[in-house]
């Protein structure tokens, strides 16, 4: 053993409630009318199994569907963690802890599995409020409720999950790092909020990803066919067909030539047949 050893999780995500998918269209490069981003729907990103039926965690499949990427042109396609847009409902202190400082929200804003204990640690909340714009962490969260005193709500956490239902834990207690003040500005509080602000929670499972597919005519397999694949040339209709490695009739043109009153060529011309005349088969031609 050297000591040497990988910190990089393979990201384990819910797709449905952890990803968006956002892609953008443009026929070619030069292209700059339309930069609008479309929302492609997340049934299209898909696990990978293992042998054994496993889930292979940071790995996943992507569909593009024929319906919205059969064009030809260049597709950019951003994924990214799903944002949240939620309302702080507040933010406060705990009541055994007067200087642990934390933001609130409501339980009845997000699923079942982000209200439970530590349910939203590690996902991170951005702010922009009035021009300013920053994110915290959250480091911990909890099932709360009010605890009126002295004038000034505070807040007691909840140890169990089931305790929102039997004890009106209806809040959750978000700390967020950074929340305290720095030795050297005591007097100096970070920003968390206030009531009623908008800010998105988002999940920090995984990096935003953004990446290019150009779809084309041809690529290395066809362009064989053109140059290296077998080819007939009917003398007496000018037909040109061109086969694939199949076999199969890949392309077909229309040949003839162009003359002069007088009967001088002067031009050769190959015009590509929309209607394939299936009779130039490869049995027939070179099988035959």
């Amino acid at each position: 053993m050297n000591g040497t050893y990988g910190t990089i999780k393979p990201a384990n995500i819910d797709i449905a409630n952890d990803v968006q998918i956002f892609y953008n269209y443009k026929p070619n490069r030069s292209y700059d009318n339309d930069k609008t981003f479309q929302e492609l729907p997340v049934s299209n990103l898909l696990n990978v199994n293992s042998a054994e039926g496993i889930s292979i965690d940071g790995l996943y499949n992507l569909k593009l569907p024929l319906s919205l990427f059969g064009r030809k042109g260049i597709y950019t396609i951003y994924i990214k963690p799903k944002e949240m847009i939620k309302t702080i409902y507040t933010t406060g202190v705990l009541v055994d802890y007067a200087d642990v400082r934390g933001v609130i929200f409501q339980t009845n804003d997000f699923t079942e599995n982000l209200t439970k204990n530590n349910g939203l640690a590690g996902y991170r909340i951005d702010y922009d409020s009035d021009g300013e714009v920053y994110s915290r962490i959250i480091t911990s969260s909890n099932l709360c409720d009010v605890v009126p005193t002295n004038g000034q709500a505070k807040y007691r956490l909840y140890d169990n999950y089931g305790d929102a239902g039997s004890s009106n834990g209806r809040l959750i207690f978000c700390t967020v790092t950074p929340s305290s003040s720095a030795s050297f500005t005591p007097n100096s509080l970070p920003s968390i909020g206030v009531a009623g602000e908008t800010v998105k929670v988002v999940n920090t499972k995984f990096s935003p990803v953004m990446f290019e597919i150009e779809m084309v005519d041809h690529d290395a397999e066809t362009l064989s066919y053109m140059i290296e694949g077998e080819q007939v040339r009917n003398l007496e209709n000018g037909t040109f067909t061109i086969y694939n490695h199949d076999k199969e009739i890949y392309r077909q043109y229309e040949t003839y030539t162009v003359k002069t009153q007088l009967g001088r060529p002067l031009y050769d011309i190959k015009a590509k047949k929309d209607i394939i005349d299936s009779s130039q088969n490869y049995d027939n031609t070179i099988g035959g």
